[in-house]
């Protein structure tokens, strides 16, 4: 802790906080194992985050593959289910931990989306200031392909990923249904925040539309 700049110590201590809590809750249930895989899932996320810094400094454009494979980490969909589970009800074993930990199908085709569709929406606003090279530079530089094609390319990649979500979520598994829908609802959110523009940066009616019936418009009964 003493070694983080001033600015970081308080998120920092709040997330500890975050996870001593759950620990506590945890304990109760007999459940703390959970808490150990979700710790390694933040441990992983940290280091591709900082990879990606690392690019960054370094001006360097990763290839295509190599670019992804740090990206289905660093978008945050794996680390977000692995938190859902935490303190879910039985249906949550600790074999759903090593599923997700071991990265499924269903988890990969589900980040690839969301990274892809994020990429395709923000690429014009990321290139006004120092961040990361997307997918599409990635892509366009590694193939030397214009911005038109790499587009069509990857709306055809996020359509056999959607296949692949659409198969593992059908096909006999160990994995409770209910748990699946997890990943699923996670990659239905790309298409109300990306879908034409990037309405996660720029909100406007219709989003701000969305955030009020789920959590502020009571729903009638």
């Amino acid at each position: 802790m003493d070694m983080l700049p001033q600015y970081m110590k308080l998120l920092y201590q709040e997330i500890l906080n975050v996870y001593k809590e759950a620990e506590d809750l945890l304990e109760k249930k007999g459940n703390t194992y959970r808490l150990c895989y979700a710790k390694e899932t933040v441990k992983e996320y940290t280091r591709n985050i900082l990879l990606e810094a690392k690019w960054v400094n370094e001006r360097y454009i990763p290839t295509f593959e190599e670019h992804m494979f740090v990206a289905i980490v660093s978008v945050g969909y794996p680390l977000m289910i692995m938190l859902s589970y935490v303190h879910q009800d039985d249906l949550v074993t600790e074999d759903t931990f090593k599923w997700v930990s071991n990265y499924p199908p269903i988890f990969k085709a589900s980040s690839l989306i969301f990274r892809l569709m994020d990429d395709i929406a923000t690429r014009k606003d990321e290139r006004e200031r120092n961040h990361v090279a997307s997918s599409v530079e990635c892509y366009m530089k590694q193939y030397e392909v214009s911005e038109e094609h790499t587009h069509e390319l990857f709306s055809k990649l996020i359509e056999d990923n959607w296949k692949v979500i659409n198969k593992e979520s059908l096909r006999p598994t160990h994995i409770p249904g209910p748990l699946l829908m997890s990943p699923i609802n996670f990659v239905h959110v790309c298409d109300i925040l990306y879908t034409g523009s990037d309405n996660f940066t720029h909100a406007g009616k219709e989003m701000i539309g969305y955030i009020k019936s789920l959590l502020v418009t009571p729903i009638s009964v």
